[in-house]
């Protein structure tokens, strides 16, 4: 019952039906003593894209959980999809941080529940990162209250570094991107496609809403979008590298948007629903071998063919249904046609022409966009070999197929998305020089990936093998006679101190439960959190008590 009132919500959005406004208590002691209103909706331009991609992709994700998941899962993912509808309908900055509160509570209990050592030890991490953005945004609309005595929702006029610090921090911006590859795939796997699709999109939405458009804003997206491809490559684990890639596809829609354009706004925000439906269906299908095989880990997967037990079939095989998801997504979100992708990303393309340095740094992303998605189908399935040990409920499958044919029925005749567009742009993609563009980057990504497959069915070391064998005295420059071994050893260091950082903000749990990141110069990182929290807090007394940053009263 309630999936399909979430998918009547959704289609009465896309038929073109007009909200209105609509406030509740309005006659509430509170209110009128105070002439606050704290549930108070409306309609604008960007909430009926964000909304029905919310209902529809929150819909189908409850299905894809209706056999597999806890009765307290499906209660509290019911809690995340009210949260984002809520938020972006949200009429004033009381109301949208009303639920961009309850989300945070929502998400984190969605983890908490799957009750293992590991995920509640992520929860609280993710807890932490939420609580500092609800923090920074609380902060931020104070000081917008003050300077404008409304709580009206609008561009603000004062404490924009605590919005970016807040909303950035649900978008992912780097370096706050930490919780995503921590408390997704810590999460049980129904509920991650949940958080997948929706988690980051209400950052997305923040960011269209309520940020003005900058060039920091389109420079941060396109090196989130560079920056998490190349951590996606080095996963050996399915979710992993799905969740470090929803940070780089969440790069283009904040590249996007952060130009302002009508074009760019509504690629990014068309991209914005495309990616809920392909990400949920990619989390869908690696949750098939979860369930199915009981591991996510690609060398458990592709085991030595003398290891895997007698008659274990290909995973293609026994999972037709969730190979044809896996293909369909990693298609869709390579950007290839005829599949969504393809049009939200030509939107993009087009937006960014001549943009430097997000337009090179979009289209490299997209070819590793493509070498990710390979890494993925080929090793996930098509070289996987593990015995089923049980069949995939009714539920999952019918779900994987209805996002699967939306992927291709939306890239066909992605007409059927303009009555949530916010700005009317043509979708008109399907010219020979953006199919060309699109396919040539397909095809150099897959090209990259046969070259490179070896190497990635390995695994690549996080290590640094490179030994600096110059004795400590002769660290300083000025100690050398030889001008290019100064340079090699510089070159080394830096080396050493880049990788080990990566290595470092690659938290994982290994086989004994024991984390390779646990510490930061001898202090654990929950508690390093806890100092960031207690920092935005002093930056924001010091704001009330100098001006920014000191500078001024």
């Amino acid at each position: 019952a309630y999936i399909a009132g979430l998918l009547f919500l959704a289609f009465y959005l896309l038929s073109g039906a007009e909200f209105g406004s609509y406030t509740m208590l309005s006659d509430s002691a509170f209110q009128l003593k105070t002439n606050l209103t704290l549930f108070s909706f409306s309609e604008h331009p960007y909430s009926k894209i964000a909304g029905f991609g919310f209902l529809f992709v929150g819909a189908i994700g409850l299905l894809y959980g209706l056999d597999v998941s806890r009765t307290s899962e499906q209660a509290v993912s019911l809690g995340v999809i009210a949260s984002a509808v809520g938020l972006c309908f949200a009429d004033n900055f009381l109301t949208f941080l009303f639920f961009w509160e309850t989300m945070t509570l929502a998400t984190a209990a969605v983890v908490f529940l799957r009750k293992t050592p590991h995920a509640v030890h992520m929860a609280y991490r993710m807890l932490f990162f939420s609580l500092m953005s609800g923090f920074s945004l609380l902060v931020g609309i104070i000081l917008q209250y003050n300077a404008t005595g409304t709580f009206e929702l609008m561009y603000p006029e004062a404490g924009l570094f605590f919005f970016i610090l807040g909303i950035g921090i649900k978008s992912a911006f780097l370096p706050l991107h930490f919780w995503v590859p921590w408390g997704f795939p810590a999460a049980n796997f129904p509920c991650s496609v949940l958080l997948a699709a929706l988690c980051t999109k209400v950052g997305v939405y923040a960011v269209a809403r309520v940020l003005p458009p900058s060039d920091f804003i389109n420079i941060m997206g396109a090196c989130m979008a560079i920056f998490a491809v190349i951590m996606a490559l080095l996963q050996s684990d399915l979710r992993r590298l799905l969740s470090y890639h929803i940070i780089s596809q969440v790069g283009y829609m904040v590249a996007a948007v952060g130009l302002g354009m009508s074009l760019s706004v509504d690629g990014g925000l068309l991209h914005m629903l495309n990616h809920m439906i392909f990400i949920a269906l990619l989390f869908m299908s690696a949750g098939a071998v979860i369930y199915t095989a009981g591991t996510e880990n690609f060398h458990e997967l592709c085991r030595h063919p003398s290891r895997v037990e007698k008659g274990s079939p290909t995973l293609w095989r026994a999972l037709p249904v969730a190979f044809v998801g896996a293909l369909v997504g990693a298609l869709a979100i390579s950007g290839t046609p005829p599949f969504n992708g393809y049009v939200s990303k030509y939107l993009i393309k087009r937006a960014v022409q001549g943009i430097n340095p997000a337009e090179a740094l979009l289209a490299v992303a997209c070819i590793g966009s493509v070498l990710c998605f390979c890494k993925f189908v080929y090793f996930g399935f098509i070289k996987a070999r593990a015995r089923v040990q049980r069949k995939l409920p009714f539920s999952m499958q019918a779900a994987i197929v209805v996002l699967s044919a939306t992927c291709l029925i939306t890239g066909i005749w992605p007409q059927i998305l303009s009555p949530v567009l916010p700005h009317n742009s043509s979708l008109d993609v399907y010219s020979a020089d953006g199919v060309q563009t699109a396919l040539l980057l397909v095809v150099l990504g897959i090209v990259a990936f046969v070259f490179l497959a070896r190497v990635l069915g390995k695994g690549i070391s996080l290590s640094f093998p490179i030994s600096v064998d110059v004795a400590v005295k002769s660290t300083f420059p000025a100690t050398y006679e030889n001008f290019p071994r100064t340079i090699n050893l510089l070159k080394n260091i830096a080396g050493r101190s880049i990788f080990g950082f990566i290595k470092k903000i690659n938290y994982k749990t290994g086989r004994s439960g024991t984390s390779e990141f646990s510490s930061i110069s001898k202090l654990d990182f929950d508690v390093l959190l806890i100092i960031g929290m207690l920092g935005v807090v002093l930056a924001f007394l010091f704001y009330l008590q100098f001006g920014v940053f000191g500078v001024g009263t």
